[in-house]
This record gives structure tokens, sequence and C-alpha cells, in this order.
């Protein structure tokens, strides 16, 4: 994550993105939240000056929480957007990241706004009544199209506790959560005109594949060659299957444990990093093409990877490379995202996908790839390699391996020079940094370069 707002602060401010010190007050925030619904989406940092340079914000976490319950009883319609905060170069910072807005024109205190270059002004007239046409065509999407015939008798009582339950404690509904089901149903758009939506089939649904037979996720165990050897298909409500994918997904990819030398403690490692699992499976859910019949979210796991599949397009004119490098979010289906993120297994929009890189590789594994083919986008993930028994390193390899940056590449020479060994010692203590999975060894003879992929 780090990574992600550090390419952020390396850029000028622009539509899509805006630096506010730490005493710019949330009315200001406000506006330029509005404005960002209202045109792209985009990202604020909150505590960094004009010059991207980071200034900080005093007790950053909880001031995101009072940014959020300052903002959403001010926003009509309450938008979906995240407040995280995070420590860059030793100074706290709020990041402010925001969708574009998919029920336009958004207004901030009954005034609208809207992103002019990097800033931002009052709407005029015809922009809201250009806003309004838009925002007409958006809103005829899946989720939020009645489901004849499904009423609160077909949810699961069990689920709705949950959620509300942990909607209080996440604290960003920005007001009261309805005690009575029906009311909160309606505060999250899953009702409409007396009817629920498909949005809380999914969610809800005590069955969902007697209303949609493609609300499933199945996973897939392979040997090598391709033959599947173990199939499961999980059926609820969205997020206990997220949860059971989850376990399932962890037993089967199982985990090491290694005791490293001079250590009682053993340490254990799974072999798909949690949050990376979870996202993954969390953006296939979210972004998904529900009107595909009979098609679902599919994980198939390998040997050597494991993929995450889900019927969908990327947003026009993306490859798989910018799903982990652009910091925009484009969820297909907002009223499920918003769910997602109320119940905390959403953190970050824009900048979760450069988070699944991050820690995909600062556990060693090789960088995860997103790629469209026909009608499906899938994540491939591959694993962290086993954690060694022999873990010690010499003080030369620390203090080499500390002065380095995630990523950047040298060569043995430059290893040699820097810790006055020799040729020969340098390839050996290079090949124990490799196996352990600290360095990643790229090219061949005179073109062999190395990359640190994870700080020890």
């Amino acid at each position: 994550m780090t990574k992600a707002i550090e390419k952020l602060l390396e850029q000028p401010e622009s539509e899509t993105l805006e630096f506010k010190t730490g005493k710019v007050k949330p009315a200001q925030l406000g506006k330029v939240v509005c404005g960002m619904l209202n045109q792209h989406g985009g990202v604020i940092l909150w505590g960094v000056d004009d010059e991207g340079s980071p200034t900080g914000i005093t007790d950053a976490e909880a001031r995101a929480v009072e940014l959020n319950n300052f903002l959403m009883p001010r926003m009509n319609p309450r938008p979906l957007f995240s407040a995280t905060a995070h420590r860059i170069r030793g100074k706290e910072i709020v990041a402010i990241d925001i969708p574009a807005g998919t029920e336009k024109p958004y207004a901030f205190e009954r005034e609208f706004w809207v992103r002019l270059g990097s800033s931002t002004m009052r709407a005029a007239p015809e922009q809201s009544s250009r806003m309004v046409e838009r925002s007409a065509v958006a809103l005829d999407r899946w989720e939020r199209e009645p489901h004849p015939g499904f009423d609160l008798t077909d949810c699961d009582s069990a689920e709705l506790k949950e959620a509300r339950d942990e909607i209080i404690k996440a604290g960003r509904f920005g007001i009261d959560v309805p005690a009575a089901d029906v009311e909160l149903l309606a505060k999250l758009y899953l009702l409409k005109s007396g009817q629920l939506t498909n949005a809380a089939v999914v969610l809800f649904a005590a069955n969902p594949l007697a209303w949609a037979p493609n609300l499933s996720v199945r996973i897939t165990s392979h040997i090598q060659g391709g033959e599947a050897t173990h199939d499961r298909i999980l059926e609820g409500p969205a997020i206990r299957i997220l949860r059971e994918a989850v376990v399932v997904i962890q037993q089967r990819t199982g985990r090491s444990i290694a005791f490293p030398k001079g250590q009682l403690e053993r340490e254990e490692r799974s072999a798909y990093p949690l949050y990376s699992l979870r996202e993954g499976l969390v953006n296939a859910m979210v972004h998904r093409d529900y009107e595909t019949s009979g098609i679902g979210v599919l994980v198939r796991i390998y040997e050597d990877r494991l993929e995450i599949a889900n019927p969908g397009q990327l947003p026009d004119g993306w490859t798989g490379q910018d799903l982990g490098r652009k910091v925009e979010s484009h969820p297909r289906n907002p009223d499920i995202a918003r769910v997602f993120y109320l119940r905390k297994l959403m953190d970050q929009l824009g900048l979760g996908t450069q988070r699944i890189v991050d820690e995909c590789v600062s556990g060693g594994a090789k960088s995860p790839k997103w790629k469209q083919e026909k009608h499906t986008v899938t994540l491939t993930l591959f694993p962290a390699p086993e954690l060694s028994e022999q873990t010690a390193l010499n003080p030369r390899q620390m203090e080499f391996l500390n002065s380095l940056k995630l990523g950047a590449p040298f060569k043995a020479a430059d290893y040699e020079k820097a810790t006055s060994v020799s040729a020969r010692q340098a390839r050996r203590d290079l090949a124990e940094l490799e196996r352990i999975g600290a360095l990643k060894r790229t090219g061949a003879g005179p073109s062999t370069a190395y990359q640190l992929t994870r700080k020890l």
C-alpha cells in the first residue's frame, strides 16, 4: 500500500488526485469528494502539502473515522468511498479513495460540485442536468432491478443480524444503523418501490440458487497435467460463502512452518497471503457480471498457482496490467460493494489491487497477474516459497538487504563490492538469499541480476 501512495505523491495534482494538508477542515474535503464523485472518481491524500510531501495528520485513524461520519449524512445520495490511515515517510496521512459515483449528481450540503482540472467548482445548472441524464442510464443496472417474488421471508435472518452487527462495529455507516430489517435493507439501497432487488438476493437470500443459478463459488483442485481431484460448490449469502471459500482454499493450499536458528518460536506462512486471497475473491464477487447465466465465480488450485475467475470485463480501455497499477475504482455492482465495505471486507477501493501485489511480493511470491479472455476476468496468484529451517543470516547479508529497496535490481559484483567478499562467497551468499525467497534472480550469465522481493 505504501508503494501505491508513494507513486501518487510523485504525480502532480489533477482531476483525480488532490493533496490537502492536515489543517484542512472536513467541510473543504467534502467539496472535493463531491466533485470527484460527480466526475471520474479519484484519491485525496489528507496530510500532504501541495508539493506532494507528507506533512502528517495527528491521530490519522481517528480522523479518518470522524471524516466518514461527518461526510455521510451531508452527502446526497449517500456515496461509496473509503478513508483509511497510512504511515508514509514517517508521517501519518489519510487516503480518501473515491470511485466515480453511480447516482449522479451528488450534493454536499445541498450544493453540487465538480472537478475542473485540479480545481473543485460549483456545478453550473446545465452540468447538473447532464449528470442527471447520464445517471438515469447508469441506474438501470442488474443489481438495482427488483426481483419479483423475493421478499423478507426469503432472506437469511442470521445473515441479516450478522450484517447489522458488523456494520455497527465497523462504524462506517455514518448514521444510526436501523434495527428493523426492512429499514436496514432500504438504507442499503436494496429495496426499490417496496420490492427487494437482485443485490438483496446475492447478499441475503437463504437459498440464492433457488432465485438465480449462478450465485455460487466453485473450487476445484488440480494435479499436474490439469486433472481435477477435488470439486466443491459453495452456496449461500455472498459474504458467508466468501468466508467459507477462504477457509477451504487455505486448507487445500496449506502453509509452511519453520523454527529459525536461535528461536524457540515457530514461524508460519500461508501459501497465499490472507489479504490477497480475500481481496481477490471480493473483487470477483463485487465486479462480476451477474447477468451471465449459469456461471459463477470459479477458483482453480494448481500446484504452482491459484486462479480466481469471474464473468465480466475490465473497464473500457484497460488491460490486466492496469489492475495492479492504476489507482481507480469502477465497481460494476456498487450496491453489493457498499455492503462488503460497510462490513469491513473491503478496506481500500482503487488502492486494493495494488495492495494485493504488495502483499504477494513482500511474502516472496511472484507478482500476481490479471487477464481478460472473452467475457471472463482471471486473477492468478503464485504461492510464496516455503520457509527454510535455516533462515539465520550473517551480518553482511542482513546489512546488504537492509540497504536495498524492494524490486531494485543489482548484480553479484555489487554485493562483492558492498560486503568485501570473494566472488565465490558472494555467489554462495546470494544463492542462500534466493533459496529463502529474499531475492529473485533474472537473466543468465553476464546478464544475471537480482531483486529484493521481501524485507527480512
